[in-house]
């Protein structure tokens, strides 16, 4: 009788042993799992510690170079008004176009000086050149009407670069006379380029301009 109760005793250690050797193994397999979730989350954390716009910043390219040149010569100050416009609208580059030796601020001299230059042919040196020609498409060229024509320094600025494969669009301002032959003197001095329809406004008008100038450059197919 004594033999039957240890062995019963017995078989109730071994049964109690195997249930706490399973139940050590279970939270020792809770734990683990509980870890590698951890290390999971804080892997996935560390890789979206660098934020998502400084991923896209480092996979773009730095700033795009305008193909648009905006070069313009203005003594009076209304065809820089205008070239501000066109600049605003296309984010174009802004060149000012000035003689190398300046102009007289006396306007009835100023009207000898202009005179004469267009008797003689002449081309007044520029005073700057544009150093990255080559990166732009698109060239505005703008002037004051001077004697029915573009000023000779426009036609000195045309004849300095290689204009063949550009598009040159003109724009000027005056006292009333458009263009005048403007457009044709500009054309034979940008040789080999393509042109697109320019813009002329009045010198009185230029600064309630804008919704026109605006207007004009939406309709240009090669700004689209």
């Amino acid at each position: 009788m004594r033999k039957l109760i240890g062995i019963i005793l017995m078989a109730v250690m071994l049964i109690s042993l195997t249930a706490c050797g399973s139940s050590s193994a279970d939270k020792t397999n809770t734990t683990g799992n509980a870890a590698s979730k951890e290390t999971a989350g804080k892997e996935t954390a560390g890789l979206s510690d660098t934020p998502a716009d400084a991923q896209t910043t480092a996979s773009e390219p730095g700033g795009e170079k305008s193909r648009i040149l905006i070069a313009y010569f203005s003594w009076s100050g209304n065809t820089e008004q205008l070239a501000g416009m066109i600049e605003e609208k296309t984010g174009g580059d802004l060149f000012k176009i000035e003689p190398q030796t300046p102009y007289t601020d006396d306007y009835n001299e100023l009207l000898d000086v202009a005179k004469q230059e267009q008797s003689d042919g002449a081309r007044p040196e520029t005073s700057a050149k544009v150093e990255n020609w080559e990166d732009y498409d698109v060239i505005f060229v703008g002037y004051p009407n001077w004697w029915n024509d573009a000023p000779m320094l426009i036609l000195s600025f045309l004849e300095s670069y290689d204009c063949a494969g550009k598009t040159v669009v003109p724009f000027c301002t005056s006292g009333g006379g458009g263009f005048g032959r403007s457009e044709s003197s500009v054309k034979a001095s940008a040789d080999g380029a393509a042109f697109a329809d320019g813009f002329h406004v009045n010198g009185n008008n230029v600064g309630n301009a804008k919704d026109s100038v605006n207007a004009w450059l939406d309709g240009l197919d090669i700004l689209k």
